[in-house]
């Protein structure tokens, strides 16, 4: 998503000594929402070695301009990443065929080379895997769908190549291609941040 040219055009990425914290608002999750969130984030931990720690459910509601700090909410530490199941009549960027979205959000920095994500959000459309998860391979395409949006959390964007998982639409993949990976390798290889 975001590179430093002055640091070599390195990726903007997560501290790999530091796990990324999520909470999760169950609101309007699918059966099997739980099991869901394993696997995705555990698949993109098996490509960059980032570590997740999922801390469990949250009533925190999503917003646009979350930033990387509520300390009313979740103390002096940046604010764990939220995983939101919601609808679009919460989220209007779910409108359509949207089923989710997501983004890192940065540390304050000095210098360019001090930049890295710390937190961000994840908005999955409830009703949308609630119906997918009808279908006859519906595990696998929420999985898949899943697993691209921590791909976008974890700093990678999307790609113009239709055989990737970052592809904008998913249109058949069900796991992270080659190119997927490469990307989220890189942003596995960032700085230590953390004293």
């Amino acid at each position: 998503m975001k590179t430093i040219p002055e640091d070599g055009g390195r990726p903007v990425a997560w501290d790999p000594c530091r796990p990324i914290h999520l909470v999760v608002n169950n609101a309007d999750a699918p059966p099997g929402a739980e099991q869901l969130i394993r696997e995705a984030v555990e698949s993109v931990h098996s490509v960059t070695g980032l570590h997740f720690v999922i801390e469990g459910a949250t009533t925190e509601t999503p917003m646009g301009g979350r930033g990387p700090v509520a300390t009313s909410r979740h103390g002096d530490r940046w604010s764990p990443a939220l995983l939101a199941w919601t609808e679009p009549a919460v989220v209007h960027d779910l409108q359509g065929d949207v089923a989710g979205f997501a983004g890192p959000v940065s540390a304050p920095y000095l210098t360019a080379s001090q930049q890295h994500w710390v937190s961000g959000t994840v908005n999955l459309d409830g009703p949308q895997f609630r119906a997918l998860l009808q279908t006859l391979d519906g595990w696998s395409a929420a999985r898949a769908i899943i697993m691209h949006e921590p791909g976008h959390l974890v700093g990678l964007t999307h790609v113009p190549v239709k055989d990737q998982l970052m592809y904008q639409s998913n249109v058949g993949q069900r796991a992270f291609g080659l190119s997927d990976r490469e990307g989220l390798r890189q942003l596995g290889l960032g700085p230590c941040f953390t004293s």
